[in-house]
């Protein structure tokens, strides 16, 4: 019976260490996770700013063409 007992209390140590080694990878993760996203939204901003931009850069050449004939 002390067997048992024994093992059992092994398992529940081994559990519980990785539970908590689970626990460390997902905070690493969801750290991660949260870099992409800021990441994400840097590069959708810078986009949308690039887009402006070269609307505007082909609005002045038609303009610039327009004005040569």
């Amino acid at each position: 019976m002390s067997d048992t007992k024994t093992g059992s209390t092994r398992s529940d140590t081994k559990l519980k260490k990785q539970l908590a080694d689970q626990r460390s990878e997902i905070g690493k993760l969801r750290g991660r996770v949260n870099e992409l996203v800021d990441n994400m939204v840097v590069l959708e901003n810078d986009l949308k700013t690039f887009k402006k931009n070269v609307s505007k850069d082909l609005i002045d050449v038609i303009k610039a063409l327009k004005e040569q004939e």
